[in-house]
């Protein structure tokens, strides 16, 4: 048991590459693999394929830092485990959750099959509209935010300084 603790209590650690950077913070694009690793062996949901075939954008997340990063820069972000296990919990069981209990209270109410469908809709629409305050004010919090677990590359400045000769 103190070993799922301890497993749910490490890090997810993603590649990324800076793409802007502001007073405070940096954002980042993910260097992940384009779907999971079924995907990249062609066995798996497809989402490599749509993502190849659509031209699908990359991933971009905001990194609060004090660090100096700059454009270009690589670096390696860490998540809590527990913070992505929990979000996935909330943003899908929620939902389903949320459509199954419209749809049982309002046939429970109406025994019509077009009053129960717009109550499993209103229950989704209910759901959905929870999480999302929930996630607000999970942001607010700063617990599922990334971190800067390592810096793996710094971008070289090209431009010659003022003052200094170069050959």
């Amino acid at each position: 048991m103190d070993q799922e603790r301890a497993a749910i209590d490490q890090p997810v650690l993603e590649a990324a590459r800076v793409v802007a950077v502001e007073a405070g913070g940096a954002w980042l694009e993910s260097e992940g693999q384009s779907g999971c690793a079924n995907c990249r062996e062609g066995r798996g949901c497809g989402v490599s394929v749509f993502q190849r075939l659509f031209r699908l954008p990359r991933h971009r997340l905001y990194l609060p830092t004090e660090e100096a990063l700059s454009v270009g820069d690589h670096v390696v972000i860490a998540l809590s485990q527990r913070a992505v296990l929990t979000a996935s919990l909330w943003l899908y069981l929620a939902p389903l959750v949320g459509l199954l209990v419209g749809a049982l209270v309002a046939e429970m109410l109406f025994a019509r099959e077009g009053l129960t469908v717009l109550g499993a809709i209103t229950g989704l629409a209910g759901a959905l509209l929870f999480v999302r305050g929930r996630q607000q004010r999970q942001a607010r919090s700063g617990a599922f935010f990334p971190v800067l677990h390592e810096i793996t590359l710094r971008q070289a400045d090209e431009s010659p300084k003022k003052g200094v000769v170069t050959d």
